[in-house]
């Protein structure tokens, strides 16, 4: 880009790094369905998802669900306690390319270190082992699926429980329950809390309640994104940058009447 008014189109889209004078720039896609998902009642989805990643650093994919909650009011009201909900089916970075990640953000709250919002949440995480070797989730087909039975959420990667990795309550408190001093069958390390429990992250059932049922439908979001701060490793702007696909097969949806 010449300059910051200039829009990005495919005329002056390529690959190589920019000349001198230029401004580099990256364009993402995103797509997102209606509200659909009554959470009111349990259900499970299932995206099935092929990651083309471009070899750059500081990509990701994302492929979620959230509820009508904004989080304007956490990210300024020190004294907000509010009904966001956020669901994390996958999250795949290009810094870790053989992990799962999975999230389930509870409500939001202002955060007085980071001066801004924050989310109570449970991380998930599994790391793909071939052979007790840690093995790219890119490049081939996988099902992520997501459960909710109106009491916990718990989220799949081609059938295998993806478990919590550690938590978030507030400012003060995260736990890390990954056992590290011992490898399960696959080769990796277990966690000690398979499953995850609202109780600890001071999440109430009146609050559950507004997440799911009052602040919903819930709607699905899938998309891909490059990196922009400097912690997650963004993309060089020195680098070539070819394009990166995610293909979808399905996004299949089951409700329970």
């Amino acid at each position: 880009m010449r300059n910051d008014s200039e829009a990005l189109t495919d005329s002056n889209t390529r690959e190589t790094p920019c000349q001198a004078g230029e401004k580099t720039k990256y364009s993402s896609g995103r797509l997102e369905s209606k509200p659909i998902v009554d959470a009111s009642k349990p259900f499970r989805a299932e995206i099935r998802a092929l990651i083309n990643w471009n070899g750059s650093r500081g990509m990701r994919t994302a492929l979620w669900m959230r509820n009508s909650e904004t989080l304007q009011n956490c990210g300024s009201n020190p004294a907000a306690n509010d009904p966001y909900g956020e669901l994390d089916i996958l999250e795949w970075y290009s810094s870790a390319r053989a992990y799962a990640w999975s999230s389930t953000h509870a409500s939001c709250f202002y955060s007085h270190k980071r001066g801004t919002w924050r989310t109570r949440v449970f991380a998930h995480r599994l790391e793909q082992h071939i052979n007790r070797q840690a093995t790219p989730l890119d490049g081939g087909w996988h099902v992520w699926a997501i459960e909710f039975d109106g009491q916990k959420v718990r989220y799949y990667l081609d059938g295998k429980l993806i478990p919590v990795s550690h938590y978030t309550v507030d400012d003060n408190t995260t736990v890390d329950v990954i056992d590290r001093s011992r490898t399960d069958e696959s080769g990796g390390y277990p966690s000690t809390m398979p499953d995850e429990d609202f109780a600890k992250l001071n999440v109430n059932r009146q609050m559950l309640d507004q997440i799911f049922r009052t602040k919903g439908p819930w709607y699905f979001i899938l998309n891909d994104y490059a990196e922009w701060e400097d912690k997650l490793k963004p993309p060089r702007p020195t680098d070539n940058f070819r394009i990166q696909t995610t293909l979808i097969d399905y996004v299949r949806l089951y409700q329970k009447n």
